[in-house]
């Protein structure tokens, strides 16, 4: 770790004057637990100020095997502290600790819900709640089919939907004025039952999928006041406008593909969808990976693949990559929020390392572009306004 002199220097060096956010403008923040766990003491909430954020999305995972515990509370306490000292507001994304618990017991979805709330009673200062992650994916939420017959009908979205709707509405009963984002969609999936391995839902037919799963329920509330999605370009050496090829699939490039499934899925129902004035989009999730070995706090090797070679792990396709993300969110009237994963580099090599920062909270180049390019727009499009609208259902 760098002295806390060299850590102040490099505070001063980033400062700038943080541009006043109107009300149309992106909130630009990271997703990164790092700031939970240095008790308020530590440089990552000035640090995040200072690549001018004001949001930071922190993970709490219920564990049903002691469903009425906060894990981290006392953490928790004194981070939120930290983070309004900053003027930086805190969102908490919760979800099930392991990926069976809703599975295998029908009355977990009741009692995670029942958690949710005391976690709201125990923080009234968080308005925010990101409710379920990548229920696409087996790795958060299993099983995603009713079996490994080629034919198998999805159950993820059924389970991830009761989850969804009962914390919606334990969420509104602690307060009214809490806003709940709904999903941290997967960008991925292979719609694949009987695949030896990594058996996933592809986004889109997942959303196909949670709306019929709502239609049948014949609920009259709808299940999020706003959808979050993890648009992760994977290999990250796919370009940032090309987007994957695949249809059910997405990146930011690829983004107006959600927009029509959840306009298609929950159209007139109480639920609203995207479109003029309608539901707003989170981008909660999103990396680029840089190669930190030899750096300074790390352990473990970085692992082959991924598309994170010399050139597109280098901190300057990392930072070319985040600036263009900043220009194009600006021009998309759906998207109200980006957060980028992470702040802080993860100490284990074999993890992300997708940080503006190092471990020893060292800058990279993209620490300077994203606050230049966050300064220079200032909560204006420059460029090609995103033109998506509804198309016409298929008959």
């Amino acid at each position: 770790m760098r002295a806390p002199a060299a850590l102040a220097a490099l505070a001063a060096a980033l400062t700038f004057g943080v541009a006043q956010a109107g009300a149309e403008n992106v909130i630009f923040g990271v997703n990164d637990d790092a700031g939970k766990y240095e008790e308020g003491t530590g440089p990552f909430w000035g640090t995040l100020r200072d690549v001018g954020m004001t949001q930071n999305v922190m993970t709490v995972r219920w564990d049903e095997t002691a469903p009425e515990a906060i894990p981290d509370e006392s953490f928790l306490h004194s981070s939120l502290e930290a983070a309004a000292a900053s003027g930086v507001d805190v969102v908490f994304d919760v979800y099930p600790l392991h990926s069976r618990a809703l599975g295998r017991d029908p009355a977990a979805a009741w009692r995670f819900a029942r958690w949710t709330a005391s976690l709201a009673q125990a923080f009234p200062q968080v308005r925010q709640f990101v409710v379920m992650n990548e229920c696409n994916q087996p790795l958060f939420l299993s099983p995603q089919f009713a079996s490994h017959s080629p034919r198998a009908p999805n159950v993820s979205a059924a389970l991830c939907g009761t989850a969804l709707a009962l914390a919606y509405d334990a969420l509104k009963a602690v307060d009214p004025g809490i806003f709940v984002w709904g999903l941290g969609l997967s960008p991925r999936g292979n719609d694949r039952p009987s695949a030896s391995s990594n058996v996933s839902t592809s986004p889109i037919k997942f959303i196909e999928h949670l709306g019929r799963w709502y239609r049948s329920t014949g609920r009259t509330a709808p299940l999020m006041d706003g959808l979050d999605v993890h648009p992760y370009p994977i290999p990250q050496s796919l370009g940032f406008g090309a987007g994957y090829a695949a249809p059910n699939n997405f990146t930011v490039a690829n983004l107006g593909r959600v927009y029509q499934a959840f306009y298609d899925a929950f159209r007139k129902t109480p639920q609203r969808t995207i479109g003029p004035g309608g539901l707003k989009v989170q981008i909660n999730e999103v990396g680029v990976q840089t190669r930190s070995a030899g750096h300074e706090g790390y352990f473990g090797f970085e692992p082959g693949g991924a598309g994170v070679d010399r050139a597109t792990g280098s901190e300057a396709y990392q930072a070319a990559w985040y600036v263009k993300l900043v220009d194009y969110v600006q021009c998309d009237p759906n998207i109200a929020s980006v957060n980028l994963f992470h702040l802080v580099d993860e100490a284990d090599l074999g993890l992300w390392q997708s940080g503006l920062y190092y471990r020893d909270y060292a800058p990279k180049a993209s620490a300077f572009a994203v606050r230049d390019e966050i300064a220079r727009v200032d909560g204006r499009c420059l460029g090609r306004r995103v033109a998506w609208k509804p198309a016409k259902l298929k008959r």
